[in-house]
């Protein structure tokens, strides 16, 4: 299917009316509310610190929350492991996992380079490091998400990049073109992350660790092109969003196992046809994402006044819905399904929702969305 550029009144009033009402519903609710979720998050990294500095002998206030974005990032890292390792009646390496925070932290709150590391700015979007790419910060966070980020199963050589006032123009341009094509949902899920990291890479790829929560990650060649840095930029800061959700949510059933999870075949893999294999965690982080993708691009695809750049979103909405509503179908009784809790058949309740809404959406050649899920690779659009 190629859509039609000529996008006639009538496809634009009922797309943009159709977006309005799906982006409201992604914006509401326990998984929806950005700041909510967020709060949340707060309280909850407050409580586990007090937690586990009392499991393991460590002095409350030396982990207590910090408004400076890296080491707020390292603080919910070194929770979390705390917090396994004291699970798993291990105190003693969790309190070495806090010491080791309590270490950095002292380090970079005598760092002079980092007084500029404060809270974000009025623009409540991941910004830029303020930091140079050679700095021992830039590249202690660079190690961690090359460490824990694999590409076509090689681990992503992630190299300092500096930032250049080109660079900063054009993530500018990007946060103007998500919030154009999610108005009202932009501003919440960007919100989500404090930094967006640039790296050296041999593609325009990006990603997001556990490692070091709050910042994402995006190769400078990314920033080139300006609806890719948009979409990157908030397929990322979803997957933080994600991770706070999941600190409150029972997504899972209680034993669950990543590595034991039964998986959805997933038929695409940047840009090539090799199947993958994704567990229920990776599912739902995929889902999540390209759901709200195939909105972005929709919006983007009614606003565009280029006919050419419309025509292109509007064929990234459709791959973005074709597969959105491939895990839709996935988590409808499928085997990963067993491994969901409560909250995780909530979640996709309100994901397939959003995605069903959109499906009945009639493109410019009069087929509707829907008509076309099996379109999950580019080729096949």
């Amino acid at each position: 299917m190629s859509p039609d550029a000529a996008r006639p009144p009538a496809f634009r009033g009922e797309a943009r009316k159709l977006h309005a009402a799906v982006e409201e519903h992604l914006s509401t609710g326990v998984f929806g509310d950005g700041a909510a979720i967020a709060g949340t998050a707060a309280a909850y990294y407050r409580g586990a610190a007090r937690v586990c500095a009392g499991a393991t002998g460590t002095d409350p206030a030396a982990v207590a929350p910090t408004g400076r974005p890296y080491a707020e990032s390292l603080r919910r890292a070194a929770v979390d492991e705390a917090l396994r390792e004291c699970s798993a009646g291990r105190p003693e390496n969790g309190g070495e996992a806090l010491a080791r925070y309590i270490a950095l932290n002292a380090r970079m709150s005598s760092d002079a380079e980092l007084e500029a590391d404060l809270e974000m700015g009025e623009e409540n979007a991941p910004e830029f490091p303020r930091i140079g790419p050679d700095h021992w910060v830039s590249r202690h966070f660079l190690g961690l998400f090359g460490s824990t980020t694999t590409v076509g199963g090689a681990p992503v050589e992630a190299l300092p990049a500096a930032v250049t006032p080109q660079a900063e123009a054009a993530r500018a341009r990007a946060v103007a073109l998500a919030r154009r094509g999610l108005p009202r949902l932009a501003g919440d899920v960007l919100a989500a992350a404090r930094r967006v990291v640039p790296y050296r890479g041999e593609q325009p790829y990006s990603g997001y660790t556990n490692a070091a929560p709050l910042l994402v990650f995006v190769a400078e060649q990314t920033f080139r092109q300006d609806r890719l840095a948009a979409e990157l930029l908030v397929h990322e800061s979803l997957h933080q969003k994600l991770n706070d959700i999941s600190l409150a949510r029972s997504l899972f059933r209680p034993d669950y196992h990543d590595e034991r999870s039964a998986t959805v075949s997933v038929p695409w893999s940047f840009g090539s046809g090799r199947t993958r294999h994704f567990s229920a965690d990776r599912t739902f982080a995929a889902f999540h994402v390209y759901t709200h993708q195939a909105l972005l691009y929709l919006g983007l695809a009614v606003t565009e006044p280029d006919e050419e750049r419309a025509g292109g979103a509007l064929a990234e909405t459709v791959l973005a819905w074709a597969r959105a509503a491939h895990f839709a179908r996935a988590l409808d009784g499928g085997p990963v399904t067993a491994e969901l809790g409560p909250d995780g058949h909530r979640l996709t309740r309100w994901l397939t929702t959003a995605v069903d809404a959109l499906g009945e959406l009639r493109l410019p050649d009069g087929s509707a969305l829907a008509a076309h899920s099996g379109a999950v690779t580019p080729h096949a659009a």
